[in-house]
C-alpha cells in the first residue's frame, strides 16, 4: 500500500472516529488556546490572511488538521502546532470550534455592490452552493464560506487554484478554482465576504379557524 493510500485511509477515518467516540470539548477548548494567537481569542480572526475558525464545519477542521499534520498541506506556521495532535486532539478542536458562535461581522469593510452582484454571478456559475449551501455556511467537509475573512479566501482560492492547498477527498475546489481568473476570485471572495447574517425567516401566517355553526 502506497504512502498516499494509507493517508487517504486515515484521513477517511476521522469522520467516521467521531461516530464512535464523543468529542471533548473542555480538552477541546485547552487545546485551542495556542490557536487564539493568530486565529482570536473566540475563534474570530483579526489577524489579515488568517481565517475564523468560528462555528466552522467540524469535518472540514478535522481534515485541515490532519493535511497539516501529515505536511499533504504545507505551512511553516502550522507545522510545529500539529505535529503532536493525536486524532483525539483533532476531534476535540474540530467540536470545539464549530459550537462557537458564528461570526455575521465584515471584517474587510463595507459591502460594493458591483463588486458583490459579480460575485454572486461567479459563485452560482461554480455552483459554489452545491458544495457550501444556499448560505454557504457549509456541510461537513465542505467549509463555511460565508463571512469569512476576505483575503483569505482570495488566498485559499488562489491556492486551490495552483493545486498549492489539497482539496478535501476529490478534487473539487481545484476544478472549481481552476476556471476563474483573479479578477473573478476577488469578486467571489468579496461576495461571500460581505453576506452578512441570514435574513430572518418571516414567521408562518395561521388562519383562524372557522366558526362552529351555533
Amino acid at each position: 500500500m502506497t504512502f498516499r493510500m494509507i493517508l487517504l485511509a486515515a484521513i477517511v477515518s476521522l469522520p467516521a472516529a467521531e461516530v464512535r467516540a464523543e468529542a471533548d470539548l473542555a480538552a477541546g477548548q485547552e487545546k485551542a488556546k495556542i490557536c487564539a494567537a493568530c486565529h482570536g481569542e473566540n475563534g474570530v480572526s483579526s489577524m489579515p490572511g488568517i481565517p475564523s475558525l468560528a462555528g466552522q464545519q467540524d469535518q472540514f477542521i478535522q481534515w485541515q488538521l490532519v493535511f497539516f499534520r501529515s505536511g499533504r498541506r504545507p505551512n511553516p506556521a502550522m507545522a510545529p502546532l500539529v505535529a503532536d495532535l493525536t486524532d483525539a486532539d483533532i476531534r476535540n478542536l474540530g467540536a470545539y470550534f464549530h459550537g462557537l458562535k458564528y461570526n455575521t461581522a465584515v471584517a474587510d469593510g463595507a459591502a460594493n455592490p458591483e463588486l458583490t452582484a459579480k460575485g454572486r454571478i461567479v459563485a452560482a456559475q461554480h455552483r459554489c452552493a452545491s458544495c457550501h449551501k444556499d448560505d454557504f455556511r457549509g456541510e461537513r467537509a465542505a467549509a463555511a464560506i460565508a463571512d469569512q475573512r476576505e483575503d483569505y479566501l482570495v488566498k485559499a482560492l488562489t491556492d486551490y487554484r495552483s493545486a498549492a492547498r489539497p482539496s478535501v477527498g476529490v478534487a473539487a475546489m481545484t476544478e472549481a478554482a481552476g476556471g476563474m481568473s483573479d479578477d473573478e476570485i476577488a469578486a467571489v471572495a468579496h461576495y461571500l465576504a460581505t453576506l452578512g447574517p441570514p435574513p430572518t425567516p418571516e414567521p408562518a401566517k395561521t388562519s383562524a379557524p372557522p366558526h362552529k355553526a351555533k
